[in-house]
């Protein structure tokens, strides 16, 4: 049973200890009030022996608006409910605030009772995200791109130490599955037009290659039908629009995979920093798609958002061939002062690792605040501030058709024809990955305050 199964359907005549009930009802007060209050809601969860009241206990904490409590609560649900390592590391990966996922994930792989119990489900949970290979992990080349996937890989390279714990979780990794609208809201105001044509895919011939990009192409050309893309990402603002008229009207307009019982409110919606100008994060592939549904559009293909990017010239970056510090939010402005700096994914994420939430500015930045940020085509912020969800598979670059219906969406971590192609970089990523070729795979229900989206239309499908 999970912690948000737990949560709910309590029967009458079990209350809470009043501790816990405190904890939920504050705001803000003095630091030595919250203090008070987090001892006696952390000593009242210790005494709790039966599982339903713990488990509901571990959710006040985990769904509160106060980092300082959810980072608590973490540390508390791995101590007190190792079986619930696997949603703890959910949990952690989920959290907007950098300051609560850090702690969580670390205190996840050194806490002592997980050499017993728990252990197997926090490393089955962390492996899925990060990828299956251990090798990758240990070097830090695999498809890691992300400041949680930083975090997370210090908490994997602690467990994956215990040599028997790693080969138990790695032999009893899933075998990977064959995975094989209602247009009343469309507009094609706000989108640009990208006309038909050649696409170089991946790095150009004769090009000096980066760690950033990726492996070539099984093949290297393909054409790429006319189609209109959104000219920013889409905004906090808008997406908050969608779900309103979710919570008025139902789930019309999802994808008929999505995962049972799914919220599609952004996983940011209470951080102060992602205002309603800034680019949604937050959000699975499943609430992309859903959104896109609802606007009467889709997510673009792989190859039709390198296309915006890269034009007819097949640019290394929206701008040109040569990287502009000042063109892409980043935090190469934060550690490093020049891209050469930076001489592969390894030190990138140490890099990462070690930055202190206190010294993390602001994360995304408000959408096409950086008018030079422009595609050939018009389209701008294609690099840097947020990855991007495509519709295709990261894995053989084939069109993403999810049937996973049947299975519950924990399921999915490490399930590779899962996982959706992303693009573009962030306000996390390093130069190498702020480029028109870099690209990750992430799953489909992963919910990142570093991903977000925009939508397209085929020519065919436009209001004539």
């Amino acid at each position: 049973m999970t912690l948000t199964e737990q949560s709910t359907g309590r029967p009458p005549g079990t209350p809470l200890p009043a501790e816990v009930l405190r904890i939920a009802g504050f705001t803000e007060g003095p630091a030595g009030q919250l203090d008070a209050l987090l001892e006696d809601y952390l000593g009242a969860l210790t005494r709790l022996t039966d599982p339903q009241q713990l488990g509901e206990g571990l959710a006040v904490g985990l769904l509160h608006e106060s980092p300082a409590i959810r980072r608590h609560a973490l540390t508390a649900a791995v101590r007190l409910a190792p079986h619930l390592a696997a949603d703890a590391v959910g949990w952690a990966l989920a959290d907007p605030d950098e300051s609560v996922r850090q702690p969580a994930l670390t205190a996840l792989a050194r806490t002592p009772a997980l050499r017993t119990d728990g252990a197997e489900q926090a490393l089955h949970a962390l492996l899925a995200v990060l990828g299956r290979a251990p090798g990758p992990l240990t070097d830090g080349t695999g498809n890691q791109v992300t400041l949680a996937d930083a975090h997370a890989l210090t908490a994997a390279r602690t467990l994956l130490a215990r040599t028997d714990l790693a080969e138990a979780v790695l032999a009893d990794l899933p075998v990977p599955l064959s995975a094989d609208r209602l247009p009343s809201r469309l507009s094609l105001d706000g989108m640009a037009h990208v006309p038909a044509g050649r696409l170089r895919r991946g790095t150009r011939p004769g090009r000096q290659p980066s760690w950033g990009d990726p492996a070539d192409p099984a093949v290297t050309e393909t054409s790429v039908d006319g189609f209109y893309l959104d000219t920013l990402p889409v905004t906090n603002d808008a997406y908050d629009a969608f779900t309103a008229d979710v919570a008025a009207h139902g789930h019309l307009w999802c994808h008929p995979d999505e995962p049972r019982g799914t919220d599609h409110t952004r996983s940011t919606a209470g951080d102060p920093r992602c205002t309603g100008d800034h680019p949604v994060t937050g959000v699975s592939w499943y609430d992309a798609a859903a959104y896109a549904d609802w606007c009467g559009k889709r997510l673009p293909t792989e190859d039709e958002w390198e296309r915006a990017a890269r034009g007819d010239a097949h640019l290394h970056h929206p701008w040109g061939d040569r990287f502009d510090a000042d063109r892409a939010r980043g935090l190469h402005t934060v550690l490093a002062a020049d891209a050469a700096d930076i001489p592969d994914r390894a030190t990138w994420l140490r890099l990462l690792a070690g930055l202190h939430p206190a010294d993390l500015p602001a994360t995304t930045g408000p959408a096409g605040a950086r008018p030079d940020n422009a595609s050939p085509f018009g389209v701008k912020d294609l690099c840097g501030n947020v990855w991007e969800w495509t519709s295709t598979r990261h894995l053989d670059g084939l069109p993403l058709a999810p049937r996973f219906g049947t299975m519950d969406p924990g399921d999915l971590w490490g399930e590779w024809s899962a996982q959706a192609c992303v693009r573009g970089g962030a306000w996390s990523s390093p130069p190498a990955l702020l480029t028109t070729v870099s690209r990750a795979g992430k799953t489909l229900v992963t919910r990142s305050p570093e991903i977000g989206f925009r939508c397209a239309v085929s020519e065919s499908e436009a209001p004539r």
